[in-house]
């Protein structure tokens, strides 16, 4: 298409709009979160004294999961990959050791779908997706149902993951914790993956100040005005007969709203503060892949990659960030390969824009809640990119996080033996990494 590099980037941007398919709302594997009553320990280790997630997401530490299972699962995962199917295994983990786990490949019709070509496997890494309680209800790993293991195929500098959330995080914004993880299966390292946080009602218990109970939504944009579009996206309480009143009415209202009402009704349903600062980090990340982000089919636009959690006690609604391993991408292949305006280009064409095999996207501003947003509350992101610009993302404090990171993970990246990519071309992407943090800031600069 465009050469290796810039070839599996664009390929990226269609996994997306795969999601339209087959990805968005819901759990198909059965990954929702039911309910309440977890046992909080490491493995083997009494609840009152086990340390807790925190322990498993400090991010000054690459700690080692050692995965066994028989040969013939693995073999049997490794040939049916894109099946997502769980198989069980034990895991080892500072010194303890947990039994009949739930193991698979991650990725459905996006990275992990576009890491095949037939039957050829092009990556050199996969995604795996460990769930405690798959097979031992109430089963639990230092608190947590599951976790997410990364390949980090798609950023050579294995950075993005441990950058973006972070900067999410210091502004406020509920979003996933990370720590890099050594992989080992049945003896064989299989190198350094970012061990990410699960969206799901530990998440939400662990967050949120109305206790986290309330439904947790994926990829459903409030356009809708009936129940059934959010019901079928829940990923919690989906057991419980849920309501999604709320929503339902979220959505309404922002429609009823018109220009002169939708500050005020954005106001009244989210924390304005957070959900300006999430387009702040967003942009200045270039998280192209999320919610600005709109593929269509069948004449239906739809954007992917973040999570809605609504409040048990009270009318809000916050927007929780996923899946920001396509950021920091220079340049941006979104606008450059495909041609999409930014989000606040509000005077943008809204005809449809060819990406790959019939699948088109559409100006993020053809959208009416980006539209408003970038047209009425522009002064406020404004002020919020420029706080980001002068502390947290400013080149100083980037280059020095970015060197911090590199301290850390030098020698597991050197050491990692199934990458083709040499410590050589690591050393280079990080170095890049920094030039591309400066060209955001660039890019964000002409904006304001």
């Amino acid at each position: 298409m465009f050469g290796l590099m810039v070839g599996r980037r664009a390929l990226a941007a269609l996994a997306v709009a795969s999601t339209v398919w087959g990805c968005g709302g819901g759990s198909s594997s059965g990954d929702g979160d039911g309910g309440t009553g977890a046992i909080d320990g490491g493995p083997g280790a009494d609840a009152s004294t086990s340390p807790g997630a925190d322990f498993v997401f400090d991010e000054s530490q690459i700690r080692t999961y050692e995965l066994t299972l028989p040969d013939a699962d693995w073999d049997e995962l490794n040939a049916n990959a894109v099946a997502e199917q769980y198989v069980s295994a034990s895991l080892t983990y500072e010194g303890e050791t947990i039994e009949n786990i739930g193991m698979r490949f991650k990725g459905s019709f996006g990275s992990l779908y576009f890491c095949f070509q037939g039957n050829v496997r092009v990556c050199d890494k996969l995604n795996l997706k460990l769930k405690f309680n798959e097979y031992v209800p109430g089963q639990r790993f230092y608190g947590l149902k599951r976790i997410n293991l990364h390949a980090m195929e798609a950023e050579p500098s294995k950075m993005h993951d441990a950058i973006g959330y972070k900067l999410f995080r210091d502004v406020g914004v509920y979003a996933p914790r990370m720590a890099y993880a050594r992989i080992v299966v049945n003896g064989e390292n299989l190198g350094l993956y970012a061990a990410i946080e699960a969206i799901d009602g530990k998440f939400t218990r662990a967050n949120f100040p109305d206790g986290g109970e309330g439904n947790l939504y994926k990829e459903i944009w409030p356009v809708h005005t009936t129940e059934a579009p959010y019901i079928n996206a829940l990923e919690t309480n989906e057991d419980e007969m849920p309501s999604a009143d709320k929503m339902v009415r979220f959505a309404s209202d922002l429609a009823a709203a018109g220009d002169d009402g939708f500050v005020a009704t954005l106001s009244a349903w989210t924390d304005l503060e957070k959900f300006v600062n999430y387009m702040a980090v967003a942009r200045l990340i270039d998280h192209w892949d999320g919610i600005v982000g709109f593929y269509c089919l069948d004449d239906s636009c739809t954007n992917h990659n973040y999570y809605w959690y609504e409040s048990t006690t009270e009318d809000k609604i916050w927007l929780v960030p996923w899946d920001i391993d396509h950021t920091f991408e220079e340049p941006s292949p979104i606008r450059t390969f495909f041609g999409m305006p930014d989000w606040d280009d509000t005077e943008a064409n809204c005809n449809p824009i060819p990406i790959f095999a019939g699948i088109t996207g559409q100006a993020p501003s053809c959208d009416p809640i980006i539209d408003r947003m970038a047209r009425l509350l522009f002064d406020d992101y404004a002020a919020a990119s420029t706080e980001l610009l002068n502390g947290a993302f400013s080149q100083a404090a980037m280059d020095a996080r970015i060197d911090a990171l590199a301290d850390l993970i030098e020698a597991d990246v050197d050491a990692d033996t199934l990458s083709t990519q040499t410590i050589e071309e690591w050393r280079a992407a990080v170095t890049q990494l920094k030039a591309t943090i400066a060209a955001k800031r660039q890019h964000v600069l002409e904006k304001l």
